[in-house]
């Protein structure tokens, strides 16, 4: 028989060449997506696990923590006090309310902010900001919000939150207890107690352990905080925090520190930048807040500001490079900032963009959980009466100022001396000693950036962002200025002034008015 073709229909159910290699070259695609869609998947799981692996583990750790300290107590290496307070007692904590019953008692209207900040001009800075703390230890003792949502009960009424800790892990015990603590309990008065060592806590061993703690988050392990640019006392946070999985959990917690020692009337043994304590606050800052970041990068702005541009090619746009371990990411400062040339036209607003960047946007994840931990226990509202200096010294504590090993340690420049024939000198030494230590504070704190005198050196440690660097005192002719600071090196730069009064108006009113007006040589 003689075979047939068969004939197959115009448009049948036959693939043509085309349509084949259509499929073919689809399989590799979706063979792609499937991978990148499994690869991500697994990731996903990992980062679930690792997560739920470290939450495990904080609860083993807590547990641990728990039996170890039941068995302590059960040892009787540790004497537990009772579970509620007894009768007032000379702890710090209760110092401001038991003066405040007493007042009350005797028919006395304490004064509210408004009227302490009306007294400003008549009464000593030292007077104002007692007062002020005063008002608000009155006003923490009524609630986190001063009483106004839900008046707290009085301390004397709370029992106990007792925390137990082992010295040599004091941070990571702390943080594992507090993280368990709801913010009602977080206003019971403390009862801290150290593993292997016997006492009863009535203050002291609580002040101790602010002391310890406040010490130890700035343990490098934890990659929390970094020295300033300007001295080596002083810190500011890591933006490359994150490199602990753990930091902002962490920030939290200190945040929660700080408003429980402001809550206690107790003091830490911390001291940050000037920009820190803006920052918690969440006050404006300005390029000049740089100079105690980055000394060499507020050079190069201040460069740009006080240059003209024309003819310059600097090859600037309005983005920065984000280095991060080794990868870099460019971020826009502003929309398109990519394609916008820097010009000697819209230099300041580049200035300000990247300064607020670094200052800011760069570390705003810690300084919220901060400031999150921070309103656990103090309302936010009612520090805002306070400016940032003042707040170095709730958290800190005021430095007591020897004005003679101040002025024993100072370096004259440019035609001062501290010799009976230089006026300007004597008239400053001598308004120096007149002010409280509340007003020294702010002097040294408009010169150097902070009030932290180190210890045990005193005035000859200072340092400055070159290492040791003495106070000091720089003449300028110019009598219609007003003396200005260079932070980084710890110099006033002083006019030579032809009256006592007029010095002393001008250092006022330059220490007020322009204190975070940074400058540099």
């Amino acid at each position: 028989m003689v075979g047939v073709e068969e004939q197959r229909p115009p448009g049948g159910g036959g693939s043509s060449p085309s349509s084949v290699a259509h499929v073919m070259l689809l399989q590799p695609l979706f063979l792609l997506a499937w991978a990148w869609m499994s690869t991500a998947m697994m990731v996903s799981v990992l980062a679930v696990c690792s997560w739920h692996r470290r939450r495990m583990q904080r609860r083993r750790e807590a547990a641990d923590l728990a039996a170890a300290i039941q068995l302590s107590i059960n040892d009787h290496i540790v004497s537990v006090p009772p579970t509620v307070l007894p009768a007032p007692s000379m702890r710090i904590d209760s110092l401001h309310s038991s003066r405040a019953a007493r007042v009350s008692s005797a028919g006395v209207e304490f004064p509210n902010i408004k009227s302490i900040e009306d007294l400003k001009d008549h009464l000593s800075i030292g007077s104002i900001f007692r007062m002020k703390r005063e008002w608000l230890a009155r006003e923490l003792s009524k609630g986190r919000d001063g009483g106004k949502a839900e008046p707290s009960p009085p301390r004397s009424e709370r029992r106990l939150l007792q925390i137990v800790v082992r010295r040599d892990h004091v941070f990571q015990d702390s943080y594992l207890q507090f993280a368990t603590i709801s913010d009602d309990d977080l206003r019971n008065p403390l009862s801290v107690h150290f593993v292997g060592e016997v006492g009863r806590d009535d203050g002291g061993v609580t002040r101790d352990w602010y002391s310890v703690l406040s010490k130890e988050i700035f343990n490098p392990q934890y990659a929390l905080f970094t020295l300033s640019a300007a001295d080596d006392y002083t810190f500011q946070i890591n933006q490359n925090s994150g490199v602990n999985p753990d930091h902002l959990d962490f920030f939290q917690f200190i945040g929660t520190i700080v408003g429980k020692a402001l809550l206690d009337g107790c003091l830490l043994d911390a001291h940050f930048t000037r920009l820190v304590y803006k920052r918690i606050l969440d006050k404006p800052v300005t390029y000049h807040d740089m100079a105690s970041v980055d000394v060499q990068f507020y050079k190069s702005l201040c460069w740009l500001l006080e240059n003209k541009l024309e003819g310059i090619d600097l090859s600037l746009t309005f983005s920065v490079d984000k280095e991060n371990f080794g990868a870099y990411e460019e971020i826009e400062l502003k929309e398109k900032g990519k394609e916008m040339v820097v010009t000697e036209q819209n230099k300041r607003e580049y200035v300000d963009l990247l300064a607020s960047w670094r200052l800011k946007e760069s570390v705003e994840p810690q300084f919220q959980a901060l400031r999150t931990g921070l309103a656990r226990v103090v309302d936010p509202v009612l520090l805002q009466h306070f400016d940032e200096n003042e707040l170095e010294w709730l958290i800190g504590g005021l430095p007591t100022i020897d004005t003679d090993d101040w002025r024993k340690n100072t370096v004259y420049k440019a035609g001062y001396s501290d010799t009976s024939n230089c006026h300007v000198i004597r008239w400053f030494w001598l308004l120096v000693e007149s002010w409280d230590q509340e007003m020294r504070a702010r002097l040294l704190q408009f010169v150097t950036g902070t009030s932290k005198v180190p210890f045990p050196e005193g005035f000859k440690g200072l340092r400055g962002s070159e290492g040791l660097r003495s106070f000091h005192i720089v003449r300028v002719s110019d009598s219609t200025r007003l003396p200005q600071a260079h932070t980084c090196f710890n110099e006033l730069i002083l006019p030579d002034y032809d009256t006592y009064e007029e010095l002393h108006n001008n250092l006022t009113t330059a220490i007020f008015e322009t204190g975070n007006q940074f400058q540099l040589r």
